[in-house]
């Protein structure tokens, strides 16, 4: 087949691939854990900050959502107890999420399963080298696709 042929074969493989594992993954999460996926990530990145917070605006940029919509799914979060919104440790103007201890718990608890679903519908049927084109391919997109994010004004 031809590079012509294949980069559209390529795209809709990736493309319909990544929605069916991501709608897997987000079946299992609720089933096993009681959160979706977003929810998933955003108590990841917040487990992964330093002191467990991070500006709103940093949150939003890291995990490609919109402002508005991060707002909302931090609202449902605070709800639950699992996070906390707080003045900014750096800067009283702005507002930082902070995960809690429940949100740490709930975590703890997803991630194990996750993982497990992980590893049992993408990454168990890879080889080294699939793992090593993955890497290599989406590392750089994602860096700069973060990077042009970052540099763009707040409202987009």
């Amino acid at each position: 087949m031809s590079a012509g042929g294949l980069a559209p074969r390529a795209w809709r493989s990736y493309f319909e691939g990544s929605r069916l594992l991501e709608s897997e993954l987000e079946r299992r999460l609720k089933a096993s854990s009681g959160i979706d996926l977003g929810d998933f990530n955003v108590l990841l990145v917040l487990s992964e900050a330093d002191g467990l917070r991070m500006r709103m605006g940093d949150l939003a940029r890291t995990l490609a959502f919109a402002p508005g919509r991060l707002t909302y799914r931090i609202a449902a979060l605070e709800k639950e107890g699992l996070v906390v919104r707080e003045a900014s440790a750096v800067d009283r103007r702005g507002t930082d999420a902070v995960l809690t201890d429940a949100g740490r718990r709930r975590l703890r608890k997803a991630r194990p399963e996750h993982a497990r679903h992980v590893e049992e519908l993408f990454l168990g049927g890879l080889d080294t080298e699939a793992l090593e084109v993955l890497d290599r391919v989406f590392t750089p997109l994602r860096t700069r696709l973060l990077d042009r994010r970052a540099e763009a004004p707040a409202d987009e």
